[in-house]
């Protein structure tokens, strides 16, 4: 694919463009707070920024289950798993080899631009280009080699590699025109990439190319975004090294080993690395299975997690300044609200997630519905995760969220090696669900540790619980009632109904929380937020 969708840094994700000072010099200054706007502006912008990052991530989600479902109707199972793999195998070795290069890259170019360092700046950049080229070159040949090695399917390797080298380029350029104009120009521009690639795959499979044609047209929309990506590069060109000493490599090797490594602990215990067993140990079949699965859970995990992102930079600020109250309370209600979402989330996934996936990908996907109700236990975990590396990230201490990917991923990686072969995609779930649970609790503790206060009121929580209990039971119930295709539409009533009628008796929020996220979201959110709030606590709002 064009790489990692443009999820992964969305037009309103913290700018880790933004100047820096000292950049290289030790493991925690890659992670400190960004330069320029420190805070992220007003409450409202931060949050709308969460929304900007969430949207950018889950509509070329969409899009790709769309892709996906139109693989397996017509093209079957067994398709779709080598298809899923691919896909996997490709977008890690880019994020690992390729996108943590760019992330490292655009913090180290604009520390030297900020600070004026003409010779470190033009040696800087073209390091990076060829970095990303080079980055590019080895996923190829790791591609093209995985390809050789199997009995079928091989020219899906061969494009992907092709694909890889490609999206290599388009980072190489965006890293730097990143660097100075912050994540905006080049996000937008890679949403619709990655939001339209899946689309030109469907239409390669209704004009009958097959699953070759979807990697093909692949290939050409990352060549179609090299080219715009080139134009803005070369728009705001960097000064030339010539007659400029360059500067001491190894930090600047540091850093990018850094983000290397941190990118493939996310990748290992947060994308799935259990279809490689599954592929290995199982069938194509169980790959697309999970892989259905997996991607249903992970919208819904998306939304939360990209909301908590665009917490960091008022947790930098805050810390920056030495405000540990602040830092306290902003931690405590967006950890409340997340963790009200959170339960919903789970409900949502344990009752009427499971009909959408047998009424989209057919009766014959009913396992993957039953896999989401086990994977919605991570919609639990994942959030204080994500929450807790906020924390940390935002306060330019890498070191708690590295030990705590370690300990998922090894975790992760333990299991399904134990579990896969004997039991398939069940091996998968509890592997998957182990490895993120591993990575939470290890997050948490040590933030506790550290002295920073939660906040996490047990009424709240109740509430929230009884809530989703109350919802989840009524879709449950209503599935059970309703036979066909209305049962779909049926439980997802039932559910959105008992949570307004829930919200609206005692608020999904604390009154204090509902007050704060009604004067945060825009105004269509705010008057949903209200709308679903107890009456008396909408006067004077």
């Amino acid at each position: 694919m064009p790489g990692p969708s443009a999820a992964e840094q969305g037009p309103g994700a913290p700018d880790p463009g933004a100047p820096r000072a000292a950049v290289g010099e030790g493991l925690e200054d890659p992670a400190s707070p960004p330069g320029g706007s420190y805070g992220g502006g007003s409450r409202s912008r931060v949050f709308r920024g969460g929304i900007w990052n969430a949207a950018s991530a889950v509509l070329p989600m969409g899009s790709t289950l769309a892709l996906s479902i139109v693989i397996s109707r017509l093209l079957g199972a067994e398709v779709l798993g080598e298809q899923s793999l691919v896909a996997y195998v490709s977008s890690l070795l880019v994020s690992v080899v390729i996108v943590s290069f760019t992330t490292a890259s655009v913090r180290l170019i604009a520390a030297a631009g900020g600070a004026r360092e003409q010779a470190r700046l033009a040696h800087l950049a073209r390091w990076s280009g060829w970095a990303h080229l080079a980055g590019g070159a080895t996923s190829a040949a790791v591609l093209v080699a995985v390809g050789l090695g199997r009995d079928s399917y091989q020219a899906l390797w061969f494009v992907a590699a092709a694909t890889t080298v490609v999206d290599s380029l388009c980072w190489g350029s965006s890293s730097r025109h990143i660097a100075r104009h912050g994540w905006g120009p080049t996000s937008v521009r890679r949403l619709v990439a990655t939001g339209a690639t899946p689309l030109l795959g469907i239409a390669a499979i209704l004009l009958g190319a097959g699953i070759t044609g979807v990697f093909v047209a692949q290939l050409v929309s990352a060549s179609v975004l090299l080219v715009v990506l080139r134009r803005m590069d070369r728009a705001s060109p960097y000064p030339s090294t010539r007659d400029l000493p360059a500067p001491a490599w190894p930090p600047v090797l540091r850093v990018w080993a850094l983000f290397a490594l941190s990118s493939l602990l996310t990748q290992v215990v947060d994308r799935r690395v259990e279809l490689v067993f599954l592929d290995a140990y199982r069938s194509a079949e169980e790959v697309a299975h999970f892989s259905v699965a997996f991607n249903v859970v992970g919208i819904a995990l998306v939304l939360s997690t990209a909301l908590i992102s665009a917490a960091m930079p008022a947790i930098a600020a805050a810390h920056g300044a030495g405000e540990v109250e602040r830092v306290d309370q902003a931690l405590g209600r967006v950890l409340r609200i997340v963790v009200a979402l959170a339960l919903l989330l789970a409900g949502g996934a344990v009752s009427v997630a499971p009909l959408v996936v047998t009424a989209a990908w057919g009766p014959a996907f009913a396992e993957s519905g039953d896999l989401v109700r086990w994977l919605s236990v991570t919609l639990l975990l994942s959030p204080l995760a994500a929450l807790c590396s906020a924390y940390w990230t935002g306060t330019g201490r890498l070191r708690p969220v590295l030990a705590a990917g370690g300990a998922g991923a090894t975790a992760d990686v333990a299991l399904a090696w134990l579990l896969v072969p004997p039991l398939g995609v069940d091996g998968a779930v509890v592997a998957s669900v182990a490895g993120s649970g591993t990575a939470a609790a290890v997050l948490v503790v040590v933030t506790l540790r550290s002295g920073v206060h939660l906040g996490l009121a047990p009424a709240g929580v109740a509430r929230a619980a009884a809530t989703a209990l109350a919802a989840t039971a009524a879709a449950l119930g209503a599935d059970a009632l309703v036979d066909g295709p209305l049962a779909l539409p049926a439980a997802l009533v039932a559910f959105l109904a008992v949570t307004a009628l829930a919200g609206r008796a005692v608020g999904l929020f604390s009154r204090e929380d509902t007050a704060w996220f009604a004067d945060t979201v825009p105004g269509p959110a705010r008057r949903a937020l209200l709308a679903v709030s107890p009456a008396r606590w909408r006067q004077g709002a």
